[in-house]
């Protein structure tokens, strides 16, 4: 099993010189992968307290066998790769996708969704003013008695159609069925007219079933905006981000590095019962070391200053 620590968010860009074997290429000295990196950021970023450090086997040997004096190095290497990444555009990316899961909200009810709709209705509307013009044309140019013929043909295939539907479907063919053989009953100057105006009708009812589908459910609307609100508060790490260089700060100086350790049965223990009470992250930078956290913490310092 590998053993599993708890630390502060900052801490991630101090413990992982417990791999390192020189300081050039960082990610390759500690074997990190790009991925289980932005993994971890953004990972202990959102968290508001802790993280979790695998440490094992291998990394605890290589931290026995690190010089001391590549420790601080090493640590400010790997922090610049951490800052980089958390100013760049694929973090940004990637932390609004990890916030949208926590604070969903329907793009359609944004202004911008509903500026979409409107825009769209209104295309329609200029569409079906268009089609009806068309049809008026189109309907000019036709002989009543053979509008009248091809209709009656066309009854028939809708009538074979019918068998093989059911519920509202079935329904609502039948009832077309039945107005259009009453319509076919008309002398053809009367059915050309009112067959023209069935067809202006049935595109008006779907244009106007389209529009009511989408109106906006004001209760819906309401719900919607809160919850894109609750994205927006979210939607900028940079707080957060400040608070957790704070916290990492002001943990780092309060360390004593000249702290006494005494044999306590088979391990180690602080001789001063204070220290031996403190959280374990505290215990981590103490065993970390004065030069690393000292460096990590100059890192934190400057990072924070140079937040907007």
């Amino acid at each position: 099993m590998k053993s599993i620590k708890q630390l502060t968010l900052l801490t991630l860009a101090v413990s992982y010189w417990l791999v390192a074997a020189r300081s050039g290429d960082v990610m390759t000295d500690l074997s990190i992968q790009t991925g289980k990196l932005r993994q971890d950021v953004l990972l202990n970023l959102k968290e508001s307290k802790w993280f979790f450090f695998t440490a094992t086997a291998s990394m605890r040997q290589m931290a026995r066998r690190l010089p001391e004096s590549s420790r601080g190095a090493t640590v400010k290497a790997l922090g610049k790769v951490v800052r980089a990444y958390v100013e760049s555009s694929t973090f940004k990316q990637e932390w609004l996708q990890d916030v949208r899961t926590y604070y969903p909200y329907d793009e359609s009810y944004t202004n911008e969704g509903l500026a979409k709709q409107q825009q769209a209705q209104e295309a329609d509307k200029a569409s079906l003013k268009t089609q009806m013009a068309s049809l008026d044309q189109a309907f000019a140019q036709m002989d009543p008695g053979m509008l009248q013929l091809a209709v009656r043909a066309q009854l028939s295939q809708e009538e074979q159609e019918l068998a093989s539907l059911s519920g509202n479907e079935r329904a609502n063919k039948a009832n077309h069925i039945a107005v259009l053989k009453k319509m076919l009953n008309l002398p053809p100057a009367e059915f050309k007219k009112q067959y023209l105006a069935s067809l202006k009708d049935q595109a008006q009812a779907n244009l106007n079933q389209s529009n009511a589908s989408a109106t906006v459910d004001k209760d819906q609307l309401a719900q919607q905006r809160k919850q894109k609100a609750e994205f927006d508060a979210h939607a900028d790490f940079r707080p957060l981000l400040k608070k957790r260089l704070q916290d990492f700060i002001a943990l780092t100086e309060t360390v004593d590095f000249e702290a006494r350790l005494v044999p306590m049965g088979y391990k180690q223990e602080f001789a001063n019962p204070l220290y031996q009470r403190k959280p374990a992250e505290w215990k981590f930078l103490y065993r970390l070391g004065k030069e690393p956290v000292t460096e990590a913490r100059l890192f934190a310092q400057q990072w924070l200053a140079d937040l907007p």
